[in-house]
């Protein structure tokens, strides 16, 4: 079972980690938000174990698992965390699978994650919008049945537009999404990228929300 293991306290994700290889799964450690988003895209991931509070702030581990979810993401996602209190436990049954408390038995957490193992769905695996269809698991995109050759930041910008359809990311929102936490928002980066995608698949796979950012249309 392949675990990503989101907690920025350095001696705990060690520890966890390590038991975690000890017990047969396969772990990997992301200390922050940013760092979960790049292993979530070139990393296989059959379960998520997330911690609430993360540099990016004291709820970020709850952002996200929402965050996770509207990219197209259904592996289970568990939330390993010091707040024990009913309101945290309900949200984050609401936005995840699971909720364990810390401190917690080893035992325990190995049970939790092979039951949601054994319940757990993963990505689609082809996402189709008209002509263009793309393939997560497989990071290829096709146009009319066609390869598309894209860069991997091209890539990554269509793939969160479209396993998000619908749903408008605002230009600071999906630059940090695809560039990490902190990318420069001043540079017109993004803009070039949407424009090579338009250029290669078609003016409407991006459609452009006027003020606020971008969306691929549902």
């Amino acid at each position: 079972m392949r675990v990503l293991l989101v907690e920025d306290e350095v001696n705990l994700a060690a520890v966890v980690r390590d038991n975690l290889s000890a017990s047969g799964f396969e772990p990997t450690v992301a200390g922050s938000v940013s760092e979960a988003w790049t292993a979530a895209w070139e990393t296989p991931i059959d379960v998520f174990i997330v911690d609430l509070a993360l540099p990016e702030g004291p709820d970020a581990g709850f952002d996200f698992a929402r965050q996770v979810r509207e990219s197209g993401f259904r592996q289970p996602i568990l939330f390993l965390t010091a707040r024990d209190s009913v309101p945290d436990r309900v949200r984050g049954l609401e936005l995840g699978d699971d909720y364990l408390p810390k401190p917690f038995a080893f035992p325990e957490l190995v049970a939790r994650l092979r039951a949601l193992y054994r319940r757990g769905d993963v990505r689609p695996q082809v996402v189709v919008w008209r002509d263009v269809e793309l393939r997560p698991d497989e990071m290829q995109v096709r146009l009319r049945d066609a390869p598309v050759k894209l860069t991997r930041k091209e890539y990554d910008v269509l793939a969160t537009l479209m396993l998000a359809r619908g749903r408008v990311f605002t230009r600071p929102e999906l630059s940090e999404r695809v560039w990490g936490f902190g990318a420069d928002l001043a540079s017109n980066l993004l803009d070039v990228y949407v424009s090579n995608l338009r250029a290669k698949l078609g003016d409407e796979v991006i459609e452009t929300v006027r003020g606020v950012g971008y969306r691929c249309p549902g």
